[in-house]
């Protein structure tokens, strides 16, 4: 492992060898970029990836970085780890960021790049309203808390870019990068090795799905600050689907792949649909940056990872 990224102009990847992190490695890929990785994984090459843990000391994070212009900064608990473990979730991810931003500024680092959560508006999504940035976030879980923290410590840098982004889709870059958690995931994974689509609920509740080719091509566009400048900015599709309507899409796709349409087993629907929200990314578009990628696409590609590699994912092959 390198010790230190150690390219004059180059880019770093905090949380690289997760669900988006890896995705924007990949993309990035012509560029050489850094994967800071707090443990070493067999799948990324050996050539990129700095050993660092970011609740290391400063000086430590700060080596990590030297020769680094931008940081895409991914690193931090997920919602799942928030909710069975808020304590080190809350600490640890606040810290992590604290430590990297203060590292950036002794190395020297020109951009920072983090991706927040549109959960940070919280108790603002609801019914009908409209959420563009102006809209003050209203966190209420931990998870969300912890991302809108990191968003202050981030937002004191003197070039920083916060990207709100809301449910990405698609399939990791390896089967072993674990968030098989992510509703999509779960649902093309129990379709494909039980043959039944699976909610725990109705599924009546809303979602701004956009597909994980998009979120990468924004983040690395959100690096070059001609393109997008400072500031903060919602990374969403525009368009809000219900739960049981991306269950049904995937039931679609799932029978399109393999001839056998998978059983939806859900919750009858408890009364008429609620009203929409929508997540506004017109701050995003008005730069030329819209989501493009359909999502059917995107599920596509996930039935095709656990269709190609059953025994990791759980799913049965063709």
């Amino acid at each position: 492992m390198t010790p230190s990224a150690q390219r004059s102009g180059s880019i770093a990847v905090t949380g690289a060898t997760g669900f988006l992190g890896s995705r924007i490695i990949a993309e990035l890929a012509d560029r050489s970029p850094a994967a800071l990785v707090r443990a070493p994984v067999t799948w990324l090459d050996d050539a990129r990836q700095v050993e660092v843990d970011l609740l290391d000391p400063v000086e430590r994070v700060a080596e990590a970085l030297a020769g680094v212009d931008t940081v895409i900064h991914l690193a931090g608990h997920n919602e799942v780890v928030a909710a069975a473990e808020p304590d080190r979730a809350l600490t640890e991810t606040v810290l992590a960021g604290h430590r990297l931003v203060r590292a950036a500024a002794r190395a020297r680092v020109g951009r920072i790049v983090y991706v927040s959560t549109v959960h940070v508006y919280g108790a603002q999504l609801v019914g009908a309203a409209v959420i563009d940035e102006e809209v003050p976030p209203a966190p209420r879980s931990i998870y969300a808390i912890a991302r809108l923290a990191v968003e202050h410590l981030v937002a004191a840098t003197p070039d920083a870019v916060v990207l709100r982004l809301t449910n990405a889709v698609g399939a990791p870059v390896h089967p072993d990068v674990n968030r098989w958690t992510l509703v999509a995931a779960d649902l093309c994974r129990t379709a494909t090795s039980t043959g039944a689509v699976v909610l725990q609920s109705s599924g009546q509740q809303w979602r701004d799905f956009i597909a994980l080719d998009d979120v990468a091509r924004i983040v690395v566009a959100a690096t070059d600050p001609e393109a997008v400048p400072a500031g903060t900015y919602n990374v969403a599709s525009g368009r809000a689907i219900t739960v049981r309507a991306l269950a049904e899409l995937v039931q679609d796709r799932v029978e399109a792949s393999t001839g056998s349409r998978p059983v939806l087993q859900a919750p009858a629907p408890t009364g008429p649909d609620p009203a929409p929200y929508r997540v506004d990314p017109g701050r995003l578009a008005a730069r030329g940056l819209v989501a493009e990628v359909p999502i059917s696409d995107a599920i596509d590609d996930i039935i095709a990872l656990c269709l190609a590699h059953p025994t990791t994912t759980g799913a049965l092959p063709t």
